[in-house]
């Protein structure tokens, strides 16, 4: 299935062989993760297509308006509920310090009420939109109702090609800023990046005397509104500005810094004393250049004192003070807070009244009282508890905080109260910084990666890997228990035993457990651990066998033993030195394997046929030059096999029924996005499921058309991978939304809410005169339909009208309707009213 990397920073606490982590932390692994997510959607041409995503959310909006197309209330949000996901930013409410915003990197926006204290204290708020990382949250200090967030997660845009070593650090990409007037209920676009490329936004901050005027630093540069939000100008035409302070005293005085992973070109730190009209480079004293990123904090009760953390690409380049409102600085401290990811983490907040006293964040929390003469190491990364924690309750001692904090923030309303965001989520300290607590409960945010592994029996079982933040299992509590450390990655289960458990962690780093995940043993292979695999490294259970495993590095690795012991497979590299990115196990042949390659050492993505009867792998033609995110066999019929890419404009779900001698492309009205796993239904093989960058998609004819699946559940949901668990569920781990879970559907004729699901044809489609619907009734109906647009709205219908039982076809005039994606539904009662129908599809209008 597929396996793969996404935008996070990597905790390396490497294997573990018992339920403790190492206290030893690797250089990060950020960039590389970073780097594979960006390839994957933007290989080969180095564009990442923001107006595909808004293209899909159109067509969303459209199929969650359709009946048909929505599961109800059916979908689960199943954890974890007490382990943080990978968070950017924060924004606390002016007057009520308990009510905070977050950004999480790829889950959107969050909301507490009570400081993140309790349970269930973290909420999602829809914006409307397919946002995935916020990475920026401002709330107007006048008017707490308005509210600015920015998208986009960026820490390089210098190079597009893919190819090229600074791509290491693109994250998510942004449709720009959204705005919202009501306290978070409903959203617009501010700033319109919907069609826009490779951007991202990092800070916002509103004038506080005038909150018309706000400022945001974007890959672009720093632009300034006058008119909140309505219009945005570039006032400071330097790309990969990062952080903004604006002196509460004298509002005119702006400062922006700009810093870009290896770039020292566009670093600097720079101030305006006009509102923005102009900026100077400011030098005295303080580093001009940098390869890393360098962000600011400003005293509120004395502005004129500010420190600047300063950070080289792989170390830290110092502390600055500044008692001159930047006019001269001073190096305060050379302590190497951030480093190896200078590029990456890294903040500095000051007591709102008493410059003297700052927190500084890198990888841990530190805390001066002297102006930095002396800096006192508060936290240690490696102190978090594992093990099953409580929802909401402690995940560490209180020198505990996750590592890689992004940023700190000291209320100026509350000054013993300090928070701070991490790649494990929110936490906050009620002492200026000596001691933290974490508030996690409910923050259902991890990006968790393909695979996770299920229960063969228990509904109620399963184990897979974090971003982060390692491997854990569910044993159908809120509370997932920590098993491994690392960023958790690809997971399986023996489907016959419960007790035999496997994981891994960056770089194929294999660990097995015979007692349930109660312990853990490397079964790493030596010549394995000698070639470079993907950040996820892959590896499979043989269906008709799990005592036989597959693994991917560069070569393809095969265990007859359940991982105990290893074989090259292929006798060496299997392309050319491109590592192996997703592996598929033939149902009823073990020996028959398919897998997927990236284009590391070559330049092109590869799908190949391998026999390990007679060690022959054959490249597959056919398919797009994309990354395969995912090969499946139809588990019935192992000659059909569907495989799934990554990337734009050349088609995402492919299908062979000869062994992969042909294939065709089976979108077939698909969102042209990203997609990243597909499931075959076991039990009614025509049922198809694929997961992309926004969701969840259905195909109840082998591929011949979809409906949009996961209505009701969190819009923009990154779906990583899907797989059926007992109780025919359709479980799905997200990149940033946790595990969510939902009943998989019945077979055509089978009622669902009450309706007998009605499959038709729209033709042509797109159209620009008439629409034709084309149906089979199986008994004398009466029947009606509607169509809506985007927002919902209805345009066209018809009451309900007599059709015989066999073939219909009805026609609609839709030569005046807008060009656009609409919906058509399609529904009523057989004559005898003993079955009611339903069906709907999707309809464009050139």
């Amino acid at each position: 299935m597929s396996r793969f990397l996404l935008p996070a920073i990597a905790l390396l606490f490497g294997v573990t062989c018992q339920l403790v982590p190492q206290n030893e932390k690797s250089p990060s692994e950020a960039g590389e993760s970073l780097r594979l997510w960006a390839m994957a959607r933007t290989f080969p041409d180095g564009q990442f297509h923001t107006e595909k995503y808004a293209a899909a959310m159109a067509q969303m909006r459209v199929e969650k308006s359709l009946a048909a197309a929505s599961r109800g209330s059916d979908w689960e949000a199943i954890g974890p509920k007490n382990i943080g996901g990978r968070t950017l930013c924060l924004a606390i409410h002016p007057v009520d310090t308990n009510i905070l915003y977050a950004g999480s990197a790829s889950g959107g926006l969050w909301k507490t009420t009570t400081a993140g204290r309790g349970a269930q204290a973290w909420t999602r708020v829809e914006t409307g939109f397919p946002v995935l990382g916020v990475s920026a949250v401002a709330i107007d200090p006048q008017n707490p109702q308005v509210l600015y967030i920015g998208t986009g997660e960026v820490y390089n845009v210098e190079f597009s090609m893919p190819n090229v070593a600074f791509r290491t650090t693109r994250g998510t990409y942004g449709i720009g800023i959204l705005k919202s007037t009501d306290g978070g209920l409903t959203w617009a676009a501010s700033l319109d990046w919907a069609y826009g490329d490779l951007r991202g936004v990092q800070d916002i901050k509103i004038n506080p005397r005038r909150p018309a005027t706000v400022y945001a630093a974007t890959t672009e540069g720093l632009l300034r509104s006058y008119d909140a939000g309505a219009s945005w100008q570039t006032v400071h035409h330097r790309k990969m500005a990062v952080d903004i302070e604006i002196n509460p005293a004298d509002t005119s005085i702006v400062f922006v810094t700009h810093g870009s992973l290896d770039d020292e070109v566009v670093s600097g730190i720079f101030r305006s004393t006009n509102g923005g009209n102009s900026f100077q480079l400011l030098s005295n004293g303080i580093a001009t250049a940098y390869s890393g990123k360098a962000l600011l904090g400003i005293c509120p009760g004395q502005p004129n004192t500010m420190y600047a953390s300063v950070g080289n690409a792989f170390n830290q380049e110092g502390l600055y003070k500044t008692t001159t409102g930047g006019n001269s600085w001073t190096k305060v401290s050379t302590q190497d807070v951030c480093t190896y990811q200078g590029w990456y983490s890294h903040d500095v907040s000051v007591h709102p009244t008493n410059p003297d006293i700052f927190v500084w964040v890198g990888i841990d929390s530190w805390k001066s009282v002297n102006s930095g003469a002396t800096v006192s190491k508060k936290t240690f990364w490696y102190a978090w508890f594992f093990g099953q924690v409580p929802v909401g309750g402690p995940e560490g001692p209180p020198n505990y905080v996750h590592a890689d904090i992004h940023r700190v923030y000291w209320p100026e309303n509350d000054p013993n109260k300090v928070y701070c965001v991490t790649d494990g989520g929110i936490f906050v300290s009620y002492n200026g910084g000596e001691s933290w607590e974490g508030r996690n409960g409910g923050y259902q945010s991890q990006q968790f990666y393909a695979n996770i592994g299920n229960s063969g029996t228990n509904p109620a079982f399963c184990i897979g890997g974090m971003q982060d933040n390692s491997t854990a299992i569910w044993s159908g509590d809120d509370a997932w228990t920590r098993v491994l450390g690392g960023d958790g990655q690809c997971a399986a289960m023996d489907p016959f035993d419960d007790q035999v458990l496997y994981g891994s962690s960056q770089y194929l780093n294999l660990s097995k457990s015979v007692d349930g995940g109660a312990s853990f043993y490397s079964i790493e292979s030596a010549e394995m651990n000698a070639e470079s695999p993907v950040f996820n490294g892959p590896f499979e259970l043989a269906p008709s066998d799990p005592q036989i495993l597959y693994a991917g590095a560069q070569s393809l690795f095969r265990s007859d033993d359940a991982g105990e012991n290893w074989y090259n497979a292929t006798n060496g590299p299997l392309a050319n030195g491109d590592p192996i990115l997703t592996i598929a196990i033939d149902p009823k042949n073990p020996d028959r394997v398919f897998c997927s390659t990236v284009p590391f050492a070559t330049s092109t993505a590869r799908v190949f046929k391998f026999d390990a009867a007679t060690g022959v792998a054959t490249p597959v033609t056919g398919l797009p030059d994309r990354f395969c995110m995912d090969i499946v066999f139809d588990p019935v019929n192992p000659e059909t096999v569907y495989a799934v890419f990554a990337g734009f404009n050349a088609g995402h779900v492919w299908k062979t029924t000869d062994g992969g001698i042909s294939w065709a492309n089976i979108d077939n009205g698909l969102p042209d996005i990203p997609t990243n796993s597909l499931l075959v239904d076991p039990l009614y093989p025509a049922h198809v499921y694929v997961g992309n960058d926004l969701g969840v998609w259905l195909s109840r004819d082998a591929g011949a058309s979809w409906a949009f699946f996961s209505a009701s559940a969190p819009s923009a949901m990154l779906a990583m991978h899907l797989s059926a668990a007992p109780g025919r569920k359709l479980r799905v781990a997200t990149h940033g939304l946790g595990v969510w879970q939902a009943p998989m559907a019945e077979a055509v004729g089978v009622q669902e809410n009450g309706f007998t699901p009605l499959s038709f044809q729209v033709t042509p489609n797109p159209a620009s005169g008439v629409l034709a619907l084309r149906f089979e009734l199986p008994v004398n109906s009466r029947l009606g339909w509607r169509v809506i647009d985007s927002q919902g709205r209805t345009v066209a219908e018809t009451p309900a009208q007599y059709f015989a039982a066999g073939t219909q076809v009805e026609q609609i005039a839709c030569a005046h309707w807008p060009s656009g994606v609409y919906g058509v539904l399609l529904e009523g009662k057989s004559t005898t009213g003993r079955q009611a129908f339903r069906g709907s599809r999707l309809a464009v209008k050139k």
